[in-house]
């Protein structure tokens, strides 16, 4: 993953505060804000990032690929700010110039030291965003529409997440999770030796870690957790722009959490109009 220095200190941060989640499971003092928009940038014409592979052109939409925005702050103190886009990597470019334009609109309430930009891993999204040659040489250097495509939507789903900051709970857990993920070389693992790997049950990591976030009115607005599998599931032959396995999981998720409020909804005002009649009933 291409991040600089000073990147990997709101990480800290940010797995200093899971530690204290997890000696408490949940806390209902703090604020809970999330952010959600686009970055799909160009879908035809841009060589993908992840395959490494020049006869990889974009040529159309799988579907659209996004940044997601969580903020934790406490009501009269800290904020921590952890971004997921739906791509190969982050990028220190990127990050660089959100930064830039967080400080200009926000001072310095968001900055390198509480701002963590991560990336799915998707191999299915547009080239060209990152600054080190050995990233950008498949692209054929660097794409402009990409990268403003990064900037532009991660920054506008920061922007977003402390405009509905709310209080809530935070709870995180942990478990196997089967069958949904396998080892890119089973024989080459058995090299290793076999000390070593008497030590696991089997040979990939089968643990997700789940932080899920609950608004006190709403009940559970947003998730995200941590999976080892590698977002190739679509293949190098693929020419759709994706989110790929981890961001069709988002995305599923999204459309049942939509509908589950949807159905909330539903049920709340038919509950009202049926308090509302047996009102009008006794009066």
């Amino acid at each position: 993953m291409t991040l600089s220095c000073y990147v990997h200190w709101p990480w800290i941060l940010f797995l200093i505060f899971l530690q204290n989640i997890r000696r408490n499971s949940s806390f209902s003092n703090y604020l809970i804000g999330l952010g959600n928009y686009d970055i799909t940038g160009p879908a035809a014409d841009v060589y993908m990032m992840g395959y490494a592979n020049m006869e990889q052109t974009a040529s159309g939409l799988h579907f659209r690929l996004r940044a997601r925005t969580f903020i934790v702050a406490e009501p009269q103190g800290n904020r921590v700010v952890f971004v997921n886009l739906d791509a190969c990597m982050a990028s220190q470019i990127v990050t660089t110039k959100v930064l830039e334009r967080l400080k200009a609109r926000y001072d310095n309430l968001y900055a390198e030291k509480n701002v963590a930009i991560s990336g799915i891993h998707t191999h299915a999204g547009p080239g060209g965003y990152l600054q080190y040659i050995i990233y950008i040489v498949t692209s054929l250097g660097f794409v402009r529409q990409s990268y403003d495509a990064l900037v532009d939507g991660t920054e506008k789903s920061i922007i977003q997440a402390p405009e509905n900051l709310r209080p809530g709970s935070i709870f995180i857990n942990k478990g196997g999770l089967l069958d949904a993920g396998v080892n890119r070389s089973p024989s080459a693992y058995l090299n290793n030796p076999a000390s070593q790997r008497n030590k696991y049950k089997y040979n990939v990591d089968k643990e997700m870690t789940l932080i899920k976030f609950v608004d006190n009115e709403w009940g559970p607005v947003g998730a995200v957790n941590w999976f080892a599998t590698h977002g190739t599931s679509m293949s190098q032959t693929n020419l759709l722009i994706s989110g790929d396995n981890k961001g069709a999981v988002a995305r599923f998720m999204e459309d049942w959490q939509r509908d589950v409020h949807k159905e909330f909804n539903k049920i709340s005002l038919k509950t009202y109009r049926s308090y509302q009649f047996q009102g009008e009933s006794q009066a």
